[in-house]
């Protein structure tokens, strides 16, 4: 028993003098507390949570009354485990930090002790340690880790000398990510949180540590949505890793428990221009793929049936936050910035993951729901998959090379055997490849459809080469206005002299039925005297049956 007592106060003695020990810890609640939330008058400091002599098994000394609360708990469909109330070291935590029971409410004492700075000797709501009743917001407890791990390569259970652990059974508490006892690294963390190095205990991202730019990137962080779990806000984005997006309580967006709302806002309160990539006045735009969740009736979920939900757009939607990177790709191969991003192909199938960037934009445009079109075709695609179709007579050669013996307009970049990719015309209008200095995608344009660069549809409009500065980006246009082509001479005169748009002739995806991208714009062209409105091919001649501008035309006139 002597030498017992003699070590219990080498024990005690130690503990207290550590510069983080809960004497200098806002768990120090007696009067001799630094802090600002503290008793009146009382100096002892464990009384707050435990007391020498308690009845029954009150584990461990536990001096606070079991909050009676029933809580809203944390929801996804990304959770591989069914959670109940909280029970254990959570239970006993909640018994100050759901903000229902007074902090100077003990059971050794008769009655409460006075604390300042409080409302009715609880947490203030609205700060950061009242939790309150609805603990959707903040990461899950009491559950089992076991499912969690066996069910998704992206978790995996501490290592055995990591300080991060589990109770007796199994279970993640508060206790697993804070010591009440020792303030050695903010909020009671038992390790630091720099680098993501505690969340990264148990998260274990694809493509994440150590690859994705919001892991390794020295960009420092300007404070635009000052993250509360840091007391500086000059850190890079390497350094607030994980907590750049995600914040453990009181998230903003419960959903993933997002530091900034809704799955974009989070993405938008960095790409704004001062801490990152300016994507904000990209979406501000004439034309833009508009992530204002206000928008729509549901936003993304990571487990949604494309096929199923109701139209909308996010940032996550076309870029997975944790494998984007930087690397470099070759149409029509996803690039970094499209890493782990699913889709759907050519035959209309979902993929967890896609291989091609077209994959990626055919997920929304693959389908019927989400396209509009502002050209009345003679043969209407209901979708770009089907414009896109390798048994089409024509496409643009997105899924695959368009198998065209010859286009001699073509620029030098350019041949019969390439391949291009969706964003090569549809694009930010200032991006580099537009020459300008923005950023690339289509986030946003000037110019309608979210095209790179202008392409004029309205008819009569009188010719100026800059109204098809798209078409020219990859053909030539002293080529395609010149009258001694072997293929269709007749370009200017149609283009030049009748002010015709190139797109009352082209289709510029596809075209089932005819090569050439022949589909005609039927608000313009119509039938002919005959009734008819075709575009055919004998031998090596087109002949086109139709009425254009008032005038019915003979195949002869049109033959190439």
């Amino acid at each position: 028993m002597k030498r017992l007592a003699i070590f219990s106060l080498i024990f005690i003695l130690g503990f207290f003098a550590s510069s983080r020990s809960i004497k200098n810890s806002k768990h120090n609640l007696s009067s001799s507390s630094a802090g600002n939330i503290k008793a009146t008058s009382d100096s002892q400091i464990c009384i707050f949570c435990h007391t020498s002599h308690t009845k029954g098994k009150n584990f461990p000394l536990w001096n606070r009354e079991s909050s009676s609360v029933q809580y809203t708990l944390y929801s996804s469909s990304t959770l591989y485990s069914v959670l109940g109330q909280p029970d254990g070291a959570s239970k006993l935590c909640l018994s100050c930090h759901d903000g229902t029971i007074a902090l100077g409410r003990v059971l050794n004492r008769s009655e409460n002790m006075s604390v300042t700075n409080t409302d009715a000797g609880r947490f203030p709501r609205g700060h950061s340690a009242n939790l309150g009743e609805n603990i959707s917001d903040d990461h899950p407890i009491s559950f089992s880790s076991n499912n969690v791990v066996s069910s998704s390569p992206e978790y995996k259970h501490p290592s055995l000398d990591d300080k991060v652990g589990y109770d007796k059974n199994g279970k993640i508490q508060c206790t697993t990510c804070h010591d009440p006892h020792h303030d050695n690294f903010p909020k009671f963390l038992v390790k630091d949180i720099s680098g993501g190095a505690l969340c990264k205990s148990c998260h274990d991202p694809i493509g994440y540590n150590g690859l994705s730019t919001h892991d390794i990137s020295a960009k420092t962080w300007s404070g635009v949505g000052k993250n509360p779990w840091f007391h500086t806000n000059n850190k890079s984005v390497t350094e607030n890793s994980c907590m750049n997006c995600h914040q453990s309580h009181n998230a903003e967006g419960s959903h993933h428990l997002l530091l900034k709302g809704p799955d974009s806002e989070s993405c938008l309160a960095c790409h704004n221009g001062n801490t990152g990539i300016d994507i904000r006045s990209e979406l501000r735009k004439n034309v833009s793929h508009s992530v204002d969740s206000a928008l729509y009736s549901n936003i993304h979920d990571a487990k949604e049936n494309i096929l199923l939900n109701n139209i909308h757009v996010q940032c996550v939607d076309c870029h997975n936050p944790h494998r984007v990177n930087s690397l470099k790709s070759v149409a029509p191969q996803v690039n970094g910035r499209l890493a782990g991003v699913s889709g759907m192909n050519i035959t209309g199938s979902i993929i967890e993951e896609s291989q091609f960037e077209f994959e990626v934009c055919l997920k929304c445009h693959g389908q019927d729901k989400y396209n509009s079109f502002d050209v009345s075709r003679q043969y209407q695609n209901s979708n770009m998959r089907e414009a896109f179709l390798p048994s089409n007579k024509s496409f643009h050669s997105v899924v695959q090379k368009g198998g065209i013996s010859g286009v001699p307009s073509l620029r030098p970049a350019w041949n019969v055997a390439s391949i291009m990719n969706c964003t090569d015309c549809h694009n930010n209008n200032n991006s580099m490849k537009a020459g300008g200095s923005g950023p690339e995608g289509p986030h946003g344009s000037i110019h309608e459809n979210l095209l790179e660069r202008r392409y004029l549809i309205a008819s009569g409009m009188p010719y100026q080469q800059s109204n098809y500065d798209l078409c020219w980006k990859c053909h030539r246009p002293e080529i395609i206005m010149s009258e001694n082509l072997t293929t269709f001479k007749y370009h200017k005169k149609h283009i030049n002299e009748e002010s015709t748009p190139c797109s009352v002739c082209h289709d510029p995806h596809g075209s089932r039925q005819n090569i050439g991208l022949i589909n005609f714009d039927t608000s313009v062209v119509f039938p002919n005297l005959d009734g008819e409105l075709k575009f055919e091919v004998v031998g090596n001649k087109g002949y086109c049956y139709l009425q254009c501008h008032g005038e019915d035309h003979s195949p002869e006139d049109y033959e190439k």
